[in-house]
């Protein structure tokens, strides 16, 4: 099945993501978990943040891929069997590289008072 390997390569991506972001990113950084909105993010420590991501695709690799290669998905259109997993985890590693990418920059856990401050302009 070509869609578990192209999802097992996403789910490596998040690995190897997780991987790089402890290596580079500050010891005092903040990984944003969120489920698509940023007002509900949750900002994890550093390590429970890299951990948190690539167990969510391994969980939801296991569940979905083996959902679309059991005989419950035997009646469905083969496009959606095809294109599930891929999908769904190519949209955890976008959200995954957003949350690193915050935390590279260092807004994830900055107060939005501080955010402001450093944002504004002066017009004097």
């Amino acid at each position: 099945m070509a869609s578990l390997a192209v999802s097992g390569i996403f789910l490596l991506a998040m690995i190897v993501a997780s991987v790089r972001a402890a290596v580079t990113l500050p010891a005092g950084a903040r990984i944003a978990i969120h489920c698509g909105f940023i007002e509900h993010c949750y900002l994890a420590p550093k390590r429970a943040g890299l951990v948190v991501w690539p167990a969510l695709g391994a969980v939801t690799f296991g569940v979905l891929g083996g959902i679309a290669a059991s005989s419950l998905a035997a009646d469905w259109v083969a496009g959606v069997r095809d294109v599930l997993v891929p999908a769904v985890l190519g949209v955890l590693l976008a959200f995954q590289a957003g949350a690193l990418a915050l935390a590279r920059r260092g807004f994830a856990g900055v107060p939005d008072e501080e955010r402001e401050q450093e944002t504004s302009v002066r017009s004097d």
